[in-house]
């Protein structure tokens, strides 16, 4: 068996909102969603699909006492353009996220910029230049 992650799951305190956020403010498309649930799938392509999921109910699974509620993860995206790590960020922002400090960078490899979602999960838009 080849390792592969097929799901990615993040915890959020406002369902609707992160559904806002991730569908409209980033276009992510809404495999399936039932008024009144816990979490909301997203298909992405590769077989892969990001899950948001109740931060209050996701909790009922964790039944350490650690004080960490999620691990931080660095989710990316790469671009096909500078501008579109541009776009990408600007529409991020205008629906909830926020900017990291000093974002986006230019860098001999590409450009790359961060920001964080409505509940601190931190993504990577990047576009590699290297590849041209």
């Amino acid at each position: 068996m080849r390792p592969k992650i097929n799901i990615i799951t993040l915890a959020v305190n406002d369902l609707e909102k992160s559904i806002v956020f991730y569908k409209d403010g980033l276009g992510l498309p809404m495999e399936e969603f039932v008024e009144g649930a816990d979490h909301i799938i997203f298909g992405m392509e590769g077989d892969l699909s990001l899950v948001l999921y109740l931060r209050t109910e996701l909790e009922e699974f964790n039944q350490s006492n650690s004080v960490e509620k999620s691990s931080k993860v660095i989710l990316s995206h790469a671009a096909e353009s500078k501008e579109e790590v541009d776009s990408i960020l600007k529409t991020a922002t205008e629906f909830g996220g926020s900017l990291l400090p000093n974002q986006p960078k230019e860098y001999d490899w590409g450009y790359s910029g961060y920001f964080k979602d409505p509940d601190g999960h931190i993504w990577e838009i990047v576009y590699f230049t290297l590849s041209e």
